[in-house]
């Protein structure tokens, strides 16, 4: 999506634009994507993007034009793309080590009450936590041991599979369910973790963590915001 995006920013100085039915031919590794720019006064333009994998080219077209308009060379995308998948799925087959110490320190860093001025707050909030896990498709819960240690020090953890949806939980604190990905390694030896949080309607965030991994344990080099509702 962020190619489309490229393509029309340079096609047209709409900054509203919808896409759909997206799809995918096999054969030629092609994506093809309807685009709809509204560019004002009722004036609306239907291109077509097409992301070829194989030739690592990006080509917008306005029909009933036949040759590309904006053309972008993806070819270090797909190379990066290519290595992010297969990241991913060493993730699941050869998962990083100790996965419950990577969620508590990861939370320990990004929950605690000094850092998120939750007891401030005046209200305790409630973390449900999920862990990926690369043996259980549901994810698992911390482990009574870690979710003690985090008690202990102010930070209320719970198991995730405990999880109430807003509106049916039965408490006047904050209640978030966390969900925490699995370390995909990268090239320059560090891991990327991905998690999130939900608590309801607009009530939601999605974040990356740079962890390491060494003879003490995990550690937390940054955490960054991806998106927030």
């Amino acid at each position: 999506m962020g190619t489309v995006s490229r393509l029309t920013d340079r096609a047209t100085t709409s900054r509203a634009f919808s896409i759909s039915a997206v799809s995918f031919e096999p054969s030629t590794r092609e994506w093809t994507v309807p685009v709809s720019a509204a560019e004002g006064q009722g004036v609306v333009k239907n291109f077509i993007a097409t992301i070829n994998e194989s030739t690592g080219l990006a080509c917008l077209r306005l029909p009933p034009g036949a040759g590309c308009v904006v053309t972008i060379d993806i070819h270090q995308q797909v190379i990066d793309a290519k290595a992010r998948t297969e990241a991913e799925l060493m993730a699941q087959t050869h998962p990083a080590p100790d996965l419950q110490q990577m969620a508590e320190v990861l939370i320990r860093y990004q929950l605690d009450p000094k850092r998120s001025g939750a007891s401030a707050s005046g209200a305790q909030a409630l973390y449900y936590v999920t862990l990926q896990s690369p043996d259980n498709a549901k994810g698992v819960d911390l482990s009574p041991e870690v979710v003690t240690r985090l008690r202990r020090d102010g930070i209320e953890t719970h198991p995730g599979s405990e999880w109430v949806p807003p509106g049916r939980a039965a408490t006047s604190s904050l209640a978030m369910h966390y969900s925490i990905g699995l370390p995909v390694r990268r090239p320059d030896g560090r891991y990327d973790v991905s998690f999130g949080y939900y608590c309801g309607t607009l009530c939601a965030g999605w974040f990356t963590a740079v962890m390491t991994y060494d003879a003490a344990g995990w550690h937390v080099v940054s955490t960054v915001m991806n998106a927030i509702s």
